[in-house]
């Protein structure tokens, strides 16, 4: 029988030196030693020596040599024991731990049963021998250390290293390593350093670089890189491992430049790269983007021949030059490996998706199956990764599909929670949730997928509501959950809620652990407008940084208080904290929301300072948005020229402030110049263009760009874009068109509605609106505050007050009225406008809260329907509420002053905008002011205000000429017609009417005729108030036939433009050309109104025709339904005066029914007594008219105060 001598002899680096086959001391004997008896054994069957135990231990009982009482004391189970952990067969090892209990052998081979158990994984069991039998042998101690290192279980390598340390046993050079790896798996520090220094103390590290590479290592796997680099540098001896240690430790926390400077410094000490060394450089120049560094090391490797048989640093240069973004390159390289195995498929697909190319590692994937090879779960990883970054839903569901197919979710949890953030991210939260739900495992990690793309999506609620659900699980949220879902709290401004969340957060003590944390809420304070918590949070965080400061600012900028955004921002670069672009993007906003230019400026400066405008879009965008903003458009144009911000969002930021401003033509122009540059306009461009067409109510070039917004196919799924197309069609009249768009719309919704009822109202079309109201409703939209607004203007426009109390019940039993001012101030213009001003009262009255708005309409409701008295009442009511008239009050007041002629009161109004400095703000208060003096005769005092205004627009001139015209001063009105013309104003409609009654009153006809061929260049000739003003200018300047031709003339009559014929015929004495007129008239289809009639009195009382005037005052009531008022009765007392019939004039006004007749009633009839001679009339008349006088001068003098407040 062969037999082997076991060398007594003992390495106290043997397991070391085992697991790694490494030539045993003693040369010719076999590398197995005698770990329990630590003496020389003879064993029978060498063969357990080399690995060849697994036949052997298969026939046990193992037969020994009896004459050997050490085989009988277990030495040869120990080899047999030893032989199944080299080859890591626990099933037989089990089987000979059997036979070793049956044997009573347990206490002679306890330490072997420990190693085998540890080398086979099952480190429970091996824990658990140890503290059976109180194992005093540190090699056993190490294996079990060893074994929980290995697996990444630092705590319980750490718990058993001190457990050995108690039992009184001294650690060797092995189990130092082991611990030492255990340290960095946890990134154990503190501990790390205890260890070193009893190394030290040991001197341990004099002859050991596996030691020092140890504690390299273990430095570095604490993200301590420092310190490594340190160790490294104290060594007496380094070699290619010690600077590969630090190099990976660099490249694994993403410190490339520091990893290839070891690169380099290592190779300075004359120390060669290894295949290991070149893989930890290939890593750091991917962290860092050092293509042409790569490529150098690249070379080197193929100098050395590495890739030869080393799959491993292919599959690295794949990936190098993927993260690199040079996929070419990648693909190269991938193509010349001679074996390519799904690792290297997964480098170059996961790099195209890290770098945004996701279509591209779709595509990737499919080539790598069709070259046959296999997906594996990384593949699956990265290619759901890259359907939920693409919301590729359909391919991501395919891939879903394949994973359950080959049975990878139940295996691999990491799976199953990117198929749930594959699902979540496409938006198919409800898929999401199945999967979820249906995951054999799932853990905290797989909450988050959902959770936070919820909040990503803006589904806060849904993201909060799974937040729950997950603690009911019993899972605990970590600092990821907690980013959500403070984002979540930020989103919907659930203040409390996230103060819950901080208050966890703290008594969790987080907050010491992850600055990103701290950052989170400050933000979400911030984002909530807890301005005072979001400092406080900031001011306690231990580190603050860029992204610290850039949440509060944002937030402050968001909010509208630029100020305190600007001062933050301040201190920030106080504390020496550089800004970053989020920073000035922040600050940038602020400026453009407060038209800080001058700031801005200064902030343009310290960019361009710090060199953030080169290839920044983003940055160059901002600065062209916040001069835009500013108003300083010419210098947002030079940025946009002059930077590298010329894009569609920086074109969108120039055309946006354009049409902000009212520069619709320029935002036109910029349009038409962004496309020349090959720029083709977003959804954004035509959002603003639109915008600017609607402005100008240039419905050409609005259709224009509506055929541009179909051959581009964006509305099929942008209902912004249809709805603006609405809009612009409305608000350039084109309601018909309009409704057609919006009719045709793919997808509609209750602002499209909305838009168009507006449109209807806007254009006085209440009827239309209406009808649009009820077709909305009929498709199942319900009403909203814009629409509900809109329709109850309607009803007030047409008088609809019916509907109008109907709207009035159903908003009320919304509950809105008492919620929403808007609606109530809505309610009570409807009912004023309806003339049903009691009702608009009581609404008003009833309401909790009445504000300026609210009484304005009452008020101007009163002032409609020429009720100054109650107007002016109201006024006073406000003002005793405390609230304080405004630019629209004073509107009201300075219309009421105008009408009544009560030029005191009006300038008291004056003196009340003055003092409140109202006039710079308002151009309809200065031009209401010229309108009021004008129309109070105080033409001189009207031209004071006209000229003190700072802007004057046709407006200002139409009233000013207006009143000149009223008081018959002719000149001075053409006068200022041609200044204004002068000054570039185009006259409007109002213009006109005043222009040609001034002409008329002076008898200009050459003027007027000019007037008339301008009036006819404008387009206006279609209107009937300017037919009629035309035709009443000849006939007072004399040229009846000229009036006579004009009216034939004119595109649309009317009964006012026959009257004003009629009415000039009458004064110029042309009575049977007036009564032919009126014959003509209706002739032409136009049936005669109550001025027709009273033009037609005056003319037959001029010729003393009372029997034709009786004639023509019974036809009014009984031919043509006109009801007779006082106006027609005083014509015909007229008529009866001038003939010398008295008496009947008399029985006229005995018969009307007033008792408080017009003072020109009493001059006419005693006019006609004097004439005639009748001095009972006239005794009659003058008594009576002077008790009238007596009984007015007994009524308090209200009409005198009627504009007190």
């Amino acid at each position: 029988m062969a037999r082997s001598f076991l060398h007594r002899d003992y390495d106290r680096f043997s397991s070391h030196c085992w697991d790694h086959g490494i030539r045993k001391l003693g040369g010719g004997f076999p590398g197995v030693k005698n770990r329990i008896c630590k003496e020389c054994l003879w064993i029978d069957n060498p063969s357990c020596t080399d690995g060849r135990l697994d036949d052997q231990v298969g026939e046990l009982p193992i037969v020994c040599d009896s004459s050997f009482p050490l085989i009988h004391g277990g030495s040869a189970f120990v080899a047999s024991l030893r032989a199944c952990a080299k080859r890591k067969d626990l099933q037989k090892g089990i089987r000979i731990h059997h036979h070793i209990s049956e044997k009573g052998l347990l206490k002679h081979c306890t330490d072997a049963l420990v190693t085998m158990y540890a080398k086979c994984g099952e480190l429970a069991k091996a824990k658990e021998l140890l503290d059976m039998h109180n194992s005093s042998d540190v090699f056993s101690w190490t294996d079990v250390i060893a074994g929980y290192a290995q697996k990444g279980q630092g705590h319980e390598a750490l718990n058993c290293f001190e457990k050995m340390q108690r039992e009184g046993l001294s650690p060797d050079g092995v189990t130092y390593l082991s611990v030492l790896k255990a340290c960095g798996s946890i990134s154990s520090i503190k501990k790390g350093e205890e260890i070193h220094d009893e190394i030290a103390r040991q001197g341990l590290l004099d002859n050991n670089v596996a030691l020092g590479n140890a504690l390299v290592d273990m430095y570095a796997k604490c993200g301590a890189l420092g310190k490594a680099q340190e160790v490294l540098q104290e060594l007496p001896n380094r070699d290619v491992v010690s600077w590969s240690t630090v190099i990976a430790g660099y490249a694994q926390q993403g410190q490339g430049e520091q990893a290839l400077r070891c690169f380099e410094c290592m190779q300075g000490e004359g120390i060669s790269p290894n295949a290991v060394t070149c893989l930890c450089a290939l890593k750091g120049c991917g962290c860092i983007g050092a293509i042409d560094r790569g490529k150098q090391i690249h070379d080197m490797i193929s100098r050395q021949g590495f890739l030869e048989d080393n799959d491993v640093l292919g599959n690295a240069l794949v990936d190098m030059y993927a993260k690199c973004g040079a996929f070419g390159k990648a693909q190269e390289v991938l193509d010349k490996l001679p074996m390519k195995d799904v690792v290297t498929w997964n480098s170059l697909i996961g790099g195209l998706r890290q770098q945004g190319k996701a279509e591209q590692a779709l595509i990737c994937f499919e080539r790598m199956l069709h070259e046959g090879i296999c997906p594996d779960e990384v593949s699956f990883l990265c290619i759901l990764k890259a359907c939920g970054s693409m919301k590729a839903f359909d391919k991501g569901r395919k891939i879903h599909d394949e994973v359950l197919r080959q049975g990878l979710l139940g295996k691999n949890v990491a799976l199953g929670n990117a198929v749930v953030d594959m699902y979540a991210k496409c938006g198919a939260f409800s898929k999401a949730q199945q999967v979820l739900e249906e995951l054999p495992a799932r853990n905290i990690v797989s909450w988050n997928a959902l959770i936070t793309e919820y909040a990503q999506q803006g589904q806060s609620e849904q993201a909060l509501a799974c937040f729950e659900l997950m603690k009911r699980e019993g899972f605990s949220p970590d600092i990821v959950s907690y980013l959500s879902i403070l984002k979540a709290c930020g989103s919907i401004g659930a203040a409390d809620l996230g103060e819950q969340i901080h208050d966890e957060i703290t008594s969790r003590g987080l907050l010491t652990e992850s600055i990103v944390l701290g950052n989170a809420l400050v933000d979400m304070h911030a984002k909530c407008g807890a301005f005072a918590k979001a400092q406080q949070v900031l001011e306690e965080l231990s580190v603050r940084d860029v992204v610290s400061w850039n949440a509060l600012i944002t937030g402050y900028a968001q909010y509208g208080q630029c100020e305190l955004a600007f001062n933050v921002f301040a201190r920030m670069k106080l504390e020496g904290v550089s800004p970053n672009k989020v920073t000035f993007l922040s600050i940038l906003k602020a400026c453009g929301s407060i038209r800080a230019a001058a700031k801005g400026e200064r902030v343009y400066d310290e960019i361009a300072r710090l060199g953030l405008l080169e290839n920044d879009d983003v940055l160059g965008t901002a600065l062209v948005d916040m001069y835009a903003k500013c108003g300083a458009l010419i210098k947002a144009q030079e940025v946009l020229e002059t930077q590298s911000a010329d894009t569609v969002f920086s074109w969108n930021a120039l055309i946006s402030g354009y049409v902000q401003l009212g520069q619709a033509e320029q935002a036109l122009g910029c349009f038409d110049s962004m496309q020349q540059k090959g720029l083709s306009p977003d959804s954004v461009t035509f959002l603003c263009i639109l915008k600017a067409c609607a402005n100008l109510g240039a419905a050409d070039k609005g259709e224009q760009i509506h055929n541009e917004i179909i051959n581009e196919g964006l509305l099929e799924h942008n209902v912004m874009l249809g709805n603006a197309l609405v809009d612009m069609y409305a608000k350039c009249g084109a309601l018909e068109k309009a409704r057609e768009v919006l009719e045709e719309l793919p997808v509609r919704d209750m602002v499209s509605w909305s838009t168009l009822i507006a449109g209807y109202v806007d254009h006085d079309k209440g009827e239309q609106a209406l009808d649009c109201f009820e077709q909305m409703k009929k498709e199942g939209f319900l009403p909203n505050a814009v629409s509900l607004l809109c329709i109850l203007k309607a009803c007030g426009s047409i008088g609809a007050i019916d509907k109008g109390e109907k709207f009035h019940d159903e908003i009320a039993r919304m509950g809105l009225l008492g919620n929403d001012i808007s609606f109530s101030t809505a309610v009570v213009d409807m009912y004023a406008k309806c003339g049903a001003l009691s009702k608009a009262q009581q609404v008003l009255e009833e309401l909790p809260h009445r504000t300026v708005v609210a009484w304005n309409a009452l008020i101007s409701g009163y002032v409609q329907h020429n009720q100054s008295e109650q107007a002016v009442r109201c006024v006073e009511r406000m003002q005793s509420e405390g609230l304080s008239p405004d630019v629209v009050t004073f509107l009201c007041v300075l219309k009421v002053c105008g009408t009544l002629g009560a030029l005191d009161k009006g300038e008291a109004v004056h003196d009340e905008i003055v003092k409140q400095d109202l006039l710079k703000k308002s151009i309809l208060l200065g031009n209401a002011l010229v309108d009021t003096y004008a129309k109070c005769g105080a033409c001189v005092k009207a031209q004071q205000v006209f000229e003190e205004l700072s802007t004057r627009d046709v407006v200002t001139w139409s009233a000013l000429i207006g009143g000149y015209a009223r008081q018959g001063q002719g000149e001075q009105a053409l006068s200022c017609f041609e200044k204004m013309q002068h000054e570039g104003l185009t006259p409007n409609l109002v213009t006109f009417l005043s222009v040609l009654k001034a002409c008329g009153s002076i008898g200009a006809a050459e003027k007027g005729e000019q007037i008339y061929n301008e009036i006819a260049r404008q387009g206006f000739l279609g209107n009937y108030m300017i037919g009629s003003a035309l035709v009443d200018m000849y006939v007072k300047c004399g040229a009846l036939a000229k009036a006579h031709s004009v009216l034939a003339e004119l595109p649309t009559q009317n009964v006012a433009s026959w009257n004003a014929l009629i009415a000039g015929c009458a004064e110029e004495g042309n009575v049977e050309q007036a009564l032919s007129c009126f014959d003509w008239m209706q002739q032409r289809g136009f049936s005669p109104d109550a001025m027709t009639f009273s033009c037609i009195l005056k003319a037959c009382g001029s010729i003393g025709s009372t029997d034709n005037a009786q004639s023509y005052m019974l036809n009014m009531s009984t031919k043509y339904g006109i009801i007779p008022d006082i106006q027609h009765y005083t014509c015909m007392i007229d008529v009866f005066a001038r003939a010398g019939h008295l008496n009947k004039a008399v029985r006229v006004i005995r018969k009307l029914p007033i008792t408080d007749h017009p003072a020109a009633l009493w001059s006419t009839l005693l006019g006609a007594c004097q004439k005639w001679g009748d001095l009972n009339v006239a005794r009659w008349a003058f008594r009576n008219a002077l008790l009238e006088d007596r009984s007015n001068l007994a009524v308090p003098p209200r009409q005198q105060d009627a504009v007190s407040y």
